[in-house]
């Protein structure tokens, strides 16, 4: 399991302090926590490529790296801003995606998230964006190199987290905004 909030830690250490996305059940402690932080801003989107575009001009407006979470089935609905918009031939912007991975091999899981499940790490490949998935408390290491990468490269990259990989987190309730 990974510590949530280390791996939130993690982030603000990185100086990511804005998120957007659509809640899912894989990142749910993840919101959880940051709904206990009054110093960042969370905007829960109506869809997957609306959290992109959030991202998008949040980067425009301040230069700073966004983080958009999604589940992976989401994935589709964002893959216009991420080939298009902000791909490496194009503007290339930097972004952090956490992807929450239902239906990763050998997880049982609802039979909707087959297909999105097994393609998973072949799409983010054909997007060209760089990821990991992270498993356990160790594999911080291998978020942090990969945010430093975007930074650095000011490219995309994707955190994968499977179901129940998160440590549970008790939420304040703090109102996102809309």
């Amino acid at each position: 399991m990974i510590d949530t909030k280390k791996f939130y830690n993690l982030l603000k250490k990185n100086k990511i302090d804005f998120f957007s996305g659509v809640p899912d059940s894989c990142l749910n402690e993840f919101c959880n926590e940051l709904s206990n932080h009054k110093e960042i801003t969370n905007f829960t989107a109506a869809n997957e490529g609306s959290a992109v575009s959030l991202g998008i001009g949040y980067h425009l407006a301040t230069s700073k790296i966004p983080c958009v979470y999604m589940q992976n089935s989401g994935l589709g609905n964002a893959t216009d801003p991420l080939t298009n918009l902000i791909s490496k031939t194009l503007y290339n912007l930097p972004m952090i995606l956490l992807i929450g991975w239902r239906g990763a091999p050998m997880i049982k899981d609802e039979a909707q998230h087959d297909i999105q499940g097994r393609i998973l790490l072949k799409s983010l490949k054909l997007f060209e964006i760089k990821s990991a998935v992270l498993n356990n408390n160790n594999d911080l290491l291998k978020a942090d190199k990969l945010i430093k990468f975007a930074k650095k490269k000011s490219s995309r990259v994707a955190l994968i987290f499977k179901p129940k990989t998160l440590t549970k987190i008790k939420n304040s309730h703090r109102k996102n905004k809309n």
